[in-house]
Order: structure tokens, then sequence, then C-alpha cells
């Protein structure tokens, strides 16, 4: 998901409901404890996605009974989607549909499993199950257990305006929940709102002020806005250090290379330089960094 442009769904595109999108990766609950599941996190956050997929699946098979699994599962599974021919497309991605539907049945509270459900039948051909009066009525069905949690999910099949005011919703009937605001500061900077997007991170960082995944919107936010860029460093810092809760979440590389941004904006250079070539090592298909650090080392030339 391009968070530079406004919400555009193109026509056809099912499977973009899979890809490794801004709203999608920070989507995550964390979890923390079983190591079979966080080996699928970890994989997850690589380019590796066959090995991902292995984790996925001896996650499932050493933990059947657990959701956040299942769940795992899926994001690999809908990763796969992306990357393999069309004739295979369907397959992976109904795999993925499969796996969220176990999640949901195990732990129908599971919200991860709802949001991977809800986007796919609302962007998925008829001839592959999908339909947006299931995606309603998933959505209808976890709404009746939490209201917020319904409003986040309702927001995955509306653009613009209308997305913004569920999310809204969401964070004024559960303010403490982060991924609220993660959800409501991304949609608004997808819809050129920065300054309402920086208002909602720092409301959310005020409930959840250790979050790595605000902390990490706030660092890019300065990144990408040139506002507020010592609280960004600082933001970003915390992750980078470990300081921040559920770092696990959110690409280091990533960080690295937001705060070398940052610290290029500066005229630290050198420091900068470091940044890009550690976000390289961490996150080799990170080619924004690797672009920024090639441009860099050109100057020295």
């Amino acid at each position: 998901m391009n968070t530079n442009t406004t919400s555009r769904r193109p026509k056809g595109a099912f499977i973009a409901l899979f890809a490794a999108a801004a709203w999608f990766a920070l989507a995550g609950t964390a979890w923390a404890g079983e190591p079979a599941i966080d080996a699928v996190k970890k994989a997850l956050r690589t380019p590796d996605t066959e090995a991902a997929v292995a984790a996925g699946e001896r996650a499932i098979a050493a933990l059947p009974k657990s959701a956040e699994a299942w769940h795992r599962a899926g994001q690999a599974y809908g990763r796969m989607a992306i990357e393999v021919n069309m004739l295979r497309k369907a397959s992976w991605a109904t795999k993925a549909r499969d796996a969220w539907q176990r999640a949901a049945n195990l732990d129908p509270d599971h919200l991860g499993a709802r949001e991977g459900l809800v986007q796919f039948y609302s962007m998925a051909p008829g001839f592959m199950g999908g339909g947006k009066d299931k995606a309603a009525a998933e959505i209808a069905s976890y709404a009746g257990r939490n209201p917020a949690g319904g409003h986040y999910l309702r927001a995955f099949t509306l653009e613009g305006s209308a997305a913004i005011r569920e999310l809204r919703s969401a964070v004024r009937l559960d303010p403490r929940q982060p991924l609220y605001s993660r959800g409501l500061a991304v949609m608004l900077d997808r819809n050129e709102r920065p300054d309402e997007a920086l208002a909602a991170l720092e409301a959310g960082l005020k409930h959840s002020p250790k979050d790595a995944r605000l902390l990490y919107l706030l660092g890019r936010h300065a990144a990408m806005h040139d506002v507020r860029t010592g609280e960004g460093e600082a933001a970003l810092d915390r992750i980078i250090t470990g300081s921040a809760e559920a770092t696990e979440e959110v690409s280091l590389g990533g960080a690295h290379w937001r705060r070398g941004q940052l610290r290029e904006k500066r005229g630290e250079h050198a420091a900068a330089t470091a940044d890009f070539r550690r976000a390289v090592a961490l996150a080799p298909d990170l080619d924004d960094a690797r672009r920024d650090l090639d441009r860099l080392l050109a100057r020295r030339k």
C-alpha cells in the first residue's frame, strides 16, 4: 500500500489484499512465548516466502488448536499467493482464507483472522468464494463481540473519508487499542492528511507509549514529512535499542532506513550511511534503503 497516495483499489486486483502493505503488516497481534509461532513471524520478516510457508506449516502441525498459528500460516500463504504465477494464485489465496477461517473458528475474538477473512471476501472474485455480502456478515459477527473491532474491520471495505470515519469510531470506542490508532494514522496519511495522521499517532502513543509499531510510524512520518524529526529519531532509537515493546513486530531494517533518512536531513552523512548499510544488511529486499545508500556513497566519490 502506497501511503503517499490517496486510496485507490484497482479493478480485479483481488490479490492485493495479501500485499505486504502498511496496514496489513501493522495489523498483526503481538504474540510471544510459542517458539513455533515466533519462527513464522521471523520468517515473514524476510523475503524468503517458502521459508515462511514451511514455518507456518510446522506451527500448525505443532499447535493445531492455536488460532495464532493458523493466522500466521494464513499470512504466509497469502504472501505466496502474490509471488506465484497466475495459475497458482487462486489455490494459495484459498489456502490463506481457509487458514484464517480455522483461526476464527478456534478463537472468534481473533481480530487478525477476522481481518484476513474480511479482506479476502471483499476483494476476491465470486468464483473463489469472495463476496461483499460475506464480508459484511463477517464484520457483523465480529462487531457483536467487539463493536470497536467491527468499525475497524468495516474500514477495510471502504475508502477515503468513509474508511476514516469507521477508524475514528474504533479509536473513540477503544482508545487504548494501538491497532486502531495505527490504522487511522495510516489511512489519514494515505489520503494526504498528514497533520491529522500525526495527531492520531500522538493520541495513540499517550495510551501505548512503548508500542513499537506506533513508534515506527512516528519515525516514518517524521522522515516522510520532515516534521518533529527529533521525536521521530528518538522513536526509532527505541526500536533499534530494543527498549520498545513488541519490536519483533516491526522491521528493524526499516527502522534503520528511516533513521538514516532523518540523519541525512541533518547533514550527518556518515551516520546516515551507517544506518543505510545496516538497513540493507537486515532487509536485503528493502530497495529504497539500497537506493539511498548508493546515492550517498556516490556523493563521496
